[in-house]
């Protein structure tokens, strides 16, 4: 009788042994994409700064800027593609060959780095979806809808020695003709290789948006099926960069770009409404936030630029009450906003914020509509 216990109690063992083997190995198995779920989802796709910084340099190996919104369960809106973005696609799962809509909130590299790797995997997973499904030509003809902003005009200081007609950054539409127009773009091969590789064709439509942040004047540049978004300019210093309010059955997100969220005009005159984060954040389901700054004072002199260009934690909190958020994810975090996110936090709520505060992480998924 002992022996036949001893050898049932092995066995439940081996068999406890199998499902923990089994469960490790569907945990180790699980994608992103898995975690999709309902009309309404965002997946992170990069949440760091510009620089690259591994745990050793003390950061967490963070991509530059990405977010990816899922309608209906589906990849519809790329938000920046920054580097790195492109590597935690590929681990997600996600599959963008029915990618409709990018907005770029600005020009700068850590938001625009890895959109050329974004733009041909969508025509290679075109080509991979026929072969696995036997659904060949056509392939993908539709083209991809580029928003971003248009050029403010400002020009570089005369020490650069740049032509007096040249801005420090150009249009939407000329920085994407330049990289995938037929004639001249620096990209123009991907013509030919989305016909190669799926029987389609590369097209694309771009709209440049006025980056005003002086005065509160959003505008919808997309109202389709109950999706709806809206843009607007926001203060990036000297760079032209907007806001976006995407929205959807009643749920929102809003994404800040890189933004110091100025609540005055360079002349020192207040600004409606506390300036266009609060306004275009109003009861925003997610707001998703340039936490570049670690502390409210800029640490050494060398720093007093970057104050220039992103919110301090504290400014933060103010939008983040003020605009009344359920959900503030901090993101674009860097070196100095990376070992400062307790005290960021308890600063935001030192401003009267009661939502949730989370320092946003890659590839990670909210669903907004379960």
């Amino acid at each position: 009788m002992l022996k036949k216990q001893k050898k049932m109690m092995k066995l439940f063992s081996a068999l406890a042994s199998c499902l923990i083997l089994s469960n490790t190995a569907q945990a180790a198995n699980k994608l992103a994409i898995d975690d999709i779920d309902g009309d309404f989802s965002l997946m992170v796709l990069g949440s760091g700064g510009p620089a690259a910084l591994s745990d050793r340099d003390g950061g967490s190996g963070r991509a530059n800027s990405s977010y990816l919104i899922f309608v209906e369960g589906k990849p519809k809106i790329l938000l920046d593609a920054g580097g790195g973005s492109y590597k935690n696609l590929a681990e997600s799962g996600a599959n963008i060959k029915d990618l409709d809509i990018i907005l770029l909130t600005h020009l700068h590299l850590d938001h625009t780095g890895d959109l050329p790797s974004m733009i041909k995997t969508l025509y290679f997973q075109n080509s991979i979806y026929n072969i696995t499904y036997q659904t060949f030509p056509p392939g993908r003809t539709l083209p991809f809808r580029v928003f971003g902003p248009a050029t403010n005009g400002i020009p570089f200081p005369d020490a650069f020695g740049a032509a007096p007609s040249t801005t420090q950054y150009s249009s939407t539409s000329t920085y994407i003709d330049g990289q995938y127009d037929l004639n001249n773009g620096q990209e123009r091969y991907l013509n030919v290789f989305a016909r190669a590789t799926s029987a389609g064709t590369l097209n694309y439509e771009t709209t440049d948006i006025m980056p005003v942040w002086t005065s509160y004047n959003p505008q919808t540049i997309l109202d389709e099926d109950g999706l709806v978004i809206k843009a607007v300019g926001v203060n990036h210093g000297p760079v032209p960069n907007l806001a976006y309010r995407i929205e959807y059955k009643g749920k929102s997100i809003v994404f800040s770009g890189d933004t110091s969220s100025r609540k005055v005009d360079l002349a020192g005159n207040p600004l409606e409404n506390g300036g266009n984060m609060v306004s275009i954040s109003e009861d925003a389901d997610i707001l998703i936030y340039d936490a570049g700054l670690g502390v409210d004072i800029p640490p050494s002199p060398e720093y007093e630029f970057f104050y220039k260009l992103h919110t301090t934690p504290s400014r933060i909190g103010e939008v983040a009450a003020a605009a009344d958020v359920e959900i503030l994810m901090l993101s674009h975090i860097t070196l100095q906003s990376e070992n400062e996110i307790p005290n960021m936090k308890a600063l935001i709520e030192n401003q009267g914020f009661t939502g949730d505060i989370e320092a946003t992480q890659d590839l990670k998924v909210y669903n907004l509509l379960d």
